[in-house]
């Protein structure tokens, strides 16, 4: 049904009265409506600020993103749908949860709360470690090293050019170059 609007007050036909020549017109032409002042209303559309698959899209994505056992793989393969760092700050982040910061895929090591001055790198080694899966660690397939970085006894490491053996696993990321930890998790395989 048509709506109608005049000083600000909208209305549809059967609810104009209008008063004229000392008679009352209930539910007027539109003639008439119009002659008194009225002008046809349109409401504006409104779009919904984001349609059902947007939104689906979303939940899925905070679903996701909320997972603690995405395989380091599948968190490299699937990077672009993980939430920056970013979009955690005053949040919690659980440990396994996995973020983007400065184009590297970072799990968290414990569950914290995000603080913007605590960005993922060497300085927050206990909270975050990066992911790094391009290698078996065999001595003919080094592990790139990129700290903060676990290793591993028995598998190998490069960094800087220079193979090393890991004697004793580290059980927490370390932020030291390899070669500061020759003798401590470490030994050099080659110069």
């Amino acid at each position: 049904m048509k709506q109608y609007i005049k000083n600000g007050v909208v209305k549809k036909r059967n609810q104009i009265v209008i008063h004229k020549n000392g008679m009352y017109f209930y539910n007027p032409p539109e003639r008439m409506i119009l002659e008194d002042g009225w002008e046809v209303y349109t409401p504006p559309t409104v779009e919904p600020a984001k349609s059902a698959a947007q939104i689906m899209q979303e939940i899925v994505m905070e679903q996701y993103n909320a997972r603690t056992d995405i395989p380091d793989a599948e968190a490299l393969d699937r990077s672009l749908v993980i939430f920056d760092w970013g979009y955690y700050i005053g949040k919690t982040l659980n440990e396994g949860q996995c973020v983007v910061y400065a184009e590297e895929v970072y799990r968290v090591r414990q569950t914290h709360q995000v603080q913007e001055h605590y960005t993922p790198g060497l300085a927050t080694a206990s909270l975050y470690e990066v992911i790094v899966l391009t290698a078996s660690g065999e001595e003919s397939d080094p592990i790139p090293y990129t700290p903060p970085m676990e290793v591993f006894a028995g598998k190998y490491y490069t960094e800087e050019g220079v193979k090393y053996l890991c004697t004793r696993s580290s059980e927490t990321a370390l932020t030291h170059h390899l070669a500061a930890l020759v003798g401590i998790y470490v030994e050099q395989v080659n110069a």
